[in-house]
């Protein structure tokens, strides 16, 4: 089984991102992918959701809903794309 780091960076491989186009797209420093991808910290749930969003991917198909504890609903992917083809067209 993929753990935390594992899944990030196959994620941002998958999509032939660098981890400063990644991090660009999330908002976020590259210090931090560069964390998550080391183990040292993991990203909140609002910033797995929007990792998935940035990847393409349903967040609830990518890990059961035990593993985070809650189903994510569509409004909240949704709100989460908008939120971030806001921030990638500024």
């Amino acid at each position: 089984m993929l753990n935390t780091p594992d899944i990030v960076k196959s994620l941002r491989l998958t999509q032939g991102y660098s981890v400063s186009e990644l991090a660009q797209k999330m908002g976020c420093s590259r210090q931090t992918i560069y964390n998550w991808e080391d183990g040292i910290s993991e990203p909140k749930l609002s910033q797995f959701i929007k990792l998935c969003v940035v990847v393409g991917l349903n967040p609830n198909n990518l890990l059961p809903r035990k593993a985070i504890g809650q189903h994510i609903s569509d409004k909240e992917v949704q709100d989460e794309h908008h939120q971030s083809a806001a921030h990638n067209t500024k």
